[in-house]
């Protein structure tokens, strides 16, 4: 079950060449909060919906440090312990176990050793600092040791913190040789980087075998596509994604605080999934982590919450049917029919009104301002073609006039197909003769996946 990356450098491989997509949710407590029993239930949920992933935190206190898990076990036997790093041998063999139970399902651990709180004071979890360079190598060691017989781990450094200092950094590249000089050597590795942020920093160093970005859960709209954009043409080439997007039922706006409560509180729905995901995807990323914010946090009925005190928030258990999880595996599986590693992002195929003829040149201008040059983050189009010529692909999230520029598909004819990403089908198909350029108003109101196929 590892993963390496592909030839172009911009993808993942299963070992047997197929083409490995990142689609990760996320449940950074699962080893604090949930029973053998439960993760199994959990694990059955995601593998059936199609993820291929589950981020998780090997140790993360939300509000009191070295809190206990579920069967009372906590990750430092005593305060000494922690302070020294010595991590509880009970607590890291329940890690193991419930690796071991996801790899009966298919699924990767995406692993953090811990979360940024315990290198970083500046963090939004319970603390304390407990880890230097040479504490966090070592214990880092442990890890990669401890689980160097499950192969379905992918490492994630850092955990949700920024980079502020030079100890930090050090610190960082102390894991990374940790797990580096032990049983789980090769397996990937990453860093989660802090809000808005990305794990360009270490980008040119060896242990860094992918890119990661968060773009966060403030606002609607964020244009992770760009970022990912630019990922993907930094030297040296290395697959990217977005790691922590817009959470389905996160409220917005945390900044604003208590304002933002009242008769009615804003959250992201499974549309604002979708945007990213779609969008950042055919910018060049090589998969996409969900997230839920009953489920990152796996809240209980009594539990406190987390960050959105004073917020409703439903349980986990019920968080499992939020339709956005259902609505992830229609791109993959689209991707996977055709020549997957040879997609590249083509934005250069979108014609604005100007190039398309659509109106007179004295109307388009005026046209084009409102939105037609692809530049609002809210209606942005991202294309998509295969290298080879035998497709391309376009995300529309609002309904709008699009044309794309087809001269580059192989064969006389198109085959021009809309889905539904809510619904996961495909609503209309047809084809038409090749005229070098298509122009298409999708039926939906909200967002449509268009895919072009040269008929040979």
């Amino acid at each position: 079950m590892r993963t390496p990356v592909s030839a172009s450098g911009h993808f993942f491989r299963n070992s047997d060449g197929s083409p490995f997509f990142y689609l990760a949710d996320t449940v950074w407590m699962l080893f604090n909060k949930l029973t053998e029993r439960e993760a199994r239930s959990l694990f059955e949920d995601r593998a059936a919906k199609g993820f291929t992933v589950i981020q998780s935190v090997i140790f993360r206190d939300l509000f009191e440090p070295n809190t206990p898990n579920a069967h009372g076990v906590k990750p430092f036997a005593s305060d000494a312990d922690m302070r020294e790093v010595r991590m509880n041998p009970e607590w890291i063999a329940y890690v193991v176990t419930l690796t071991n139970i996801a790899a009966e399902y298919d699924l990767i651990m995406g692993l953090l050793p811990t979360w940024g709180d315990k290198w970083n004071e500046h963090s939004n979890s319970a603390g304390p600092v407990i880890m230097d360079r040479a504490s966090a190598r070592e214990y880092c060691r442990y890890l990669s040791d401890s689980l160097g017989e499950c192969e379905n781990v992918i490492w994630i450094l850092g955990g949700d913190s920024p980079v502020q200092k030079q100890e930090y950094a050090d610190t960082i590249r102390a894991m990374a040789d940790g797990i580096r000089s032990g049983a789980s050597a090769d397996r990937l590795m990453t860093f989660h980087p802090s809000g808005m942020g990305s794990s360009d920093l270490f980008h040119a160093e060896p242990w860094l075998d992918f890119n990661s970005l968060q773009t966060s859960h403030y606002k609607p709209n964020i244009p992770g596509y760009l970022s990912i954009e630019r990922l993907v043409n930094q030297l040296p080439v290395k697959p990217c994604l977005d790691m922590e997007p817009n959470y389905e039922l996160s409220p917005m706006f945390v900044m604003l605080g208590a304002s933002r409560e009242g008769s009615f509180t804003p959250r992201f729905s499974a549309y604002d999934v979708r945007k990213s995901y779609y969008r950042t995807v055919l910018a060049g990323a090589a998969g996409f982590t969900y997230g839920c914010e009953p489920i990152r946090q796996l809240h209980r009925a009594g539990d406190p919450i987390h960050i959105f005190e004073g917020s409703e928030m439903i349980t986990w258990e019920k968080a499992l049917t939020a339709p956005g999880s259902a609505q992830l595996n229609l791109l993959p599986q689209i991707l996977r029919e055709r020549s997957y590693f040879t997609r590249v992002p083509a934005g250069e195929l979108f014609l604005p009104l100007q190039q398309a003829g659509a109106w007179p040149d004295r109307m388009s201008v005026g046209i084009a301002s409102a939105g037609q040059q692809n530049t609002d983050p809210a209606a942005h189009i991202s294309v998509a073609r295969c290298t080879e010529g035998s497709y391309v692909m376009a995300y529309v999230p609002v309904r709008q006039l699009l044309t794309l520029d087809t001269s580059g598909l192989e064969g006389s004819e198109i085959r021009v197909s809309f889905y539904d990403p809510q619904g996961c089908e495909q609503t209309h198909t047809w084809t038409e003769p090749n005229a070098g350029r298509v122009r298409l108003v999708p039926e939906r109101d909200l967002d449509t996946f268009v895919v072009i196929d040269s008929v040979r």
